[in-house]
């Protein structure tokens, strides 16, 4: 009986023979290159833009249609590239921002005519 040695691979035909130095892997499987898994999305130029302008809006309402424009323009941009942006929430965000700065604008300018118009009425009742 032989003893066992941890060191040296059973003398076994199950195991191929070794392939000289020489000779290329089976179906070229050490020559095949594969694109990266994991990459880093790149960021929208306009995302920041957008995104200001939506929260600048709420403030001053003349951003809000900007924020608005931008951000539907940038979506655009998105959709029709199909490439993914690390910062597309960004846009979104400022969009929807955008257009409830809109609405708080329209509103205002509503109220400031009929405003306007309650106090043409009351000074031309009062000159009467």
């Amino acid at each position: 009986m032989t003893e066992y040695n941890p060191y040296q691979p059973p003398s076994s035909s199950a195991y191929p023979p070794p392939q000289p130095a020489s000779q290329p892997s089976p179906a070229g499987a050490l020559r095949q290159s594969y694109p990266p898994i994991y990459s880093t999305p790149r960021e929208h130029p306009q995302g920041t833009t957008v995104l200001v302008l939506g929260i600048l809006g709420l403030m001053v309402g003349l951003c809000g249609p900007a924020a608005w424009w931008m951000g539907n323009k940038a979506l655009r941009e998105i959709r029709s590239s199909g490439v993914v942006y690390a910062n597309e929430q960004q846009i979104v965000v400022g969009r929807i921002l955008g257009i409830a700065a809109t609405i708080l604008l329209m509103i205002s300018v509503v109220f400031v005519v009929v405003l306007i118009g309650i106090l043409a009425i009351t000074t031309a009742m009062g000159s009467a």
